[in-house]
């Protein structure tokens, strides 16, 4: 009883902000066991010391409190991608390096494992916020990649949803089985992953630098006085090809 008195104490005792952060935590960590949707309230108060009372005239209900939790990972793949190492490493560099952080991160993260379940079991208007938080968040990054392989008519955006949306599906999947063979939940996994995005990556920019080339070539030849028909033709490209290339020669 003199235990049990002392931890009463202790509790009132709690500021709002330390309540605050105790409930939160607490919930943090179950979240990461159960998922959202599945902590119960008797769960949750007894594991933060808080009354159902408080918890109610505090919080209200778990969705709500679940909302406060969920804001704090709104800002999860911004905060995961250092934007200011993009000049250091290069487009391409950067690229790839940005995918395997997202793929490492995302594994060691059981909560926004457990949220992006949540968005796809749960349509509200939660999991609509953060959802479209965390594509607003890097718009500024899609819209360099998009300037960067616009005129070789690459479409980066959808190839980067398919990457990013890929990465999500391999972590939330490695707990139930392998995939191609492959469990992505070892290091041999991950290894195996980072030589796929190395090679995709290679694949998408040589790309963009083939589409470099020729349009260098074709300035050189048009230079040259060759004809647009045998420039075709060395090339392999059509005729609306090259009228694309040689827009604004003066620009590689």
């Amino acid at each position: 009883m003199e235990q049990e008195g002392n931890k009463n104490r202790n509790r009132r005792r709690r500021t709002n902000e330390q309540l605050d952060r105790d409930v939160l935590s607490e919930l943090e960590k179950l979240v990461a066991i159960h998922g959202f949707g599945n902590v119960t309230l008797s769960a949750l108060t007894k594991a933060s010391g808080i009354e159902a009372n408080v918890f109610y005239r505090r919080y209200g209900t778990m969705d709500e409190l679940y909302g406060r939790l969920v804001r704090q990972y709104e800002l999860w793949i911004s905060n995961t991608i250092n934007i200011a190492s993009l000049h250091l490493l290069g487009p391409k560099k950067f690229f790839s390096e940005t995918l395997k952080i997202l793929f490492r991160d995302l594994s060691e993260n059981k909560v926004m494992q457990k949220l992006l379940l949540y968005e796809l079991e749960v349509v509200n208007d939660t999991t609509k916020r953060t959802g479209a938080m965390r594509d607003v968040m890097n718009m500024n990054l899609i819209a360099f990649y998009e300037h960067l392989f616009e005129p070789a008519k690459i479409n980066i955006k959808s190839v980067s949803a398919t990457l990013v949306g890929g990465i999500f599906y391999l972590i939330l999947h490695k707990e139930c089985a392998k995939l191609c063979t492959i469990d992505f939940g070892t290091p041999e996994g991950e290894k195996a992953f980072s030589e796929g995005v190395d090679f995709l990556t290679d694949a998408i920019f040589d790309k963009l630098e083939a589409y470099k080339r020729n349009k260098e070539a074709v300035r050189c030849m048009l230079s040259d006085g060759i004809s647009e028909s045998k420039i075709c033709k060395y090339l392999g490209i059509t005729r609306n090809d090259l009228k694309i290339l040689a827009q604004n020669p003066e620009k590689k």
